[in-house]
């Protein structure tokens, strides 16, 4: 497998990675301008940026930044002796005979919060499209097939055809990820959230897309049939924050600012009339 498609590979996968490029060099050095190597969590790599102990301190120095999620330029001096501390450098010294010096620009890609949105209709297909910019892997599931595709929502990274409540019983679900019900029927939003909160699963956010009245019913007769007495955990309807506007593209802009908020750790004026319980 090639780095190319490697790279491509942990992306559909949503999975995080460094890419480590040679960006320049001076004097003798084991790689050339635009060697790069790709290095995973597991500290698994491909490609080479030359070998020997400059690799191995790229590697160490990538698994380092897949937790601080850090990009940027380092320089390093190959050489086998001290540097003199009459020219104090920023540059780490690697011990290796070549006395060259070699610039890495590593690239950090991180694992993107996933989002599943409900329902690929007009308000779908806009949130999916704010979504798309920011830092979050936006899957689209509808069981309309003419909806379920590429070419009616194009900005989703994932797009599903599955029937609503097969896909919440098989759903694994990432903690820290969001849910967003929207769908064409009262009654598919409904067993959807029934599903996510008999499964106990747990989300960042569960927000329904719906009219105050239609918000307290859901959350009722989901206390009713679950046999819960409190509000349901991390539960927000109607979505959305006060921005005001009522077509399709401002609805899903103020549920993308919503989420940003929330994932953020911002306080907003929140549409919900549901108690918020995180």
């Amino acid at each position: 497998m090639t780095l190319t498609q490697k790279v491509l590979e942990l992306q559909q996968q949503n999975s995080p990675f460094v890419l480590a490029t040679v960006v320049k060099i001076e004097g003798s050095v084991p790689g050339k301008v635009g060697f790069k190597i790709l290095v995973q969590v597991d500290g698994h790599s491909v490609g080479t940026v030359g070998g020997g102990a400059l690799e191995k301190e790229v590697i160490s120095e990538s698994l380092i930044r897949l937790k601080s999620g850090v990009s940027s330029l380092e320089e390093y001096v190959l050489s086998d002796q001290k540097t003199s501390s009459d020219s104090p450098t920023t540059a780490k010294t690697i011990s290796m005979m070549c006395r060259g010096k070699v610039w890495i620009f590593y690239e950090v890609t991180q694992k993107l919060t996933p989002i599943y949105i409900f329902g690929g209709g007009h308000v779908g297909h806009a949130l999916s499209y704010y979504l798309n910019r920011l830092a979050y892997r936006v899957i689209l599931i509808d069981n309309r097939k003419e909806f379920a595709s590429k070419e009616k929502n194009p900005f989703a990274h994932d797009v599903i055809h599955s029937d609503y409540i097969k896909f919440c019983k098989e759903l694994e679900p990432d903690k820290t990820g969001y849910v967003i019900i929207m769908t064409h029927g009262h009654s598919y939003d409904y067993d959807i959230l029934k599903v996510i909160y008999s499964r106990n699963l747990r989300f960042k956010y569960v927000g329904v897309i719906a009219s105050k009245s239609k918000a307290a019913k859901l959350v009722q007769k989901l206390q009713q049939d679950l046999g819960i007495k409190t509000k349901p955990l991390n539960l927000y309807s109607p979505v959305g924050i006060d921005i005001g506007g009522s077509t399709d593209a401002e609805i899903a802009l103020s549920i993308a600012a919503e989420v940003q908020a929330i994932q953020n750790k911002k306080k907003v004026t929140h549409l919900s009339i549901v108690k918020l319980s995180r």
